[in-house]
């Protein structure tokens, strides 16, 4: 069994951090910019994986 989370598990965790930020910092901080801008890539990714 791989120990390496797959795309939608990463994306799931990532999107846990992403409200996490937004609760601290507020939607508009570079930090959840940041974390948004990421969550977009891994999520556009998996999509073109599925598309595949």
């Amino acid at each position: 069994m791989s120990t390496n989370p797959t795309i939608k598990e990463k994306i799931e965790q990532e999107r846990d951090v992403l409200n996490k930020l937004v609760c601290i910092y507020g939607i508009e901080h570079p930090l959840v910019i940041k974390q948004s801008e990421l969550l977009d890539e891994l999520i556009n990714q998996h999509n073109k994986t599925k598309s595949t």
